[in-house]
């Protein structure tokens, strides 16, 4: 004997199963290199921040450079190699650190 719960579940999933189903487009990533300029024009503001910092330490490539570093970009452990710049430029670590200054210039760089 089928209970209240079963038959409003039965009644529920055969409602559901109706209706039309249909699939939103893809998210369109703007990272890939098939991008039009427009659209990167309108890349968000972390993804711009994100960037910059990539950018800004790829120029110490293969050093621990960021405090919060586990590993350099050669795959070895910093723990004990942690360096502090004091030549400019500086890497830029976090996101804070990103002005937006800084963030119009890489625009400007990146969309052409």
């Amino acid at each position: 004997m089928m209970t209240k719960i079963g038959i409003a579940g039965l009644l529920l999933f055969g409602i559901a199963s109706i209706g039309y189903v249909h699939a939103e487009p893809a998210p369109h990533d703007p990272n890939l290199p098939s991008v039009k300029p427009e659209a990167l024009q309108r890349l968000s503001d972390t993804r711009v921040r994100q960037q910059v910092m990539l950018e800004s330490q790829a120029k110490y490539y293969g050093r621990c450079v960021c405090p919060y570093q586990t590993r350099d970009a050669k795959g070895r452990s910093c723990k004990g190699r942690h360096e502090v710049v004091q030549s400019k430029p500086r890497p830029i670590c976090y996101p804070e650190q990103v002005t937006p200054a800084m963030m119009s210039d890489w625009r400007r760089q990146h969309v052409k």
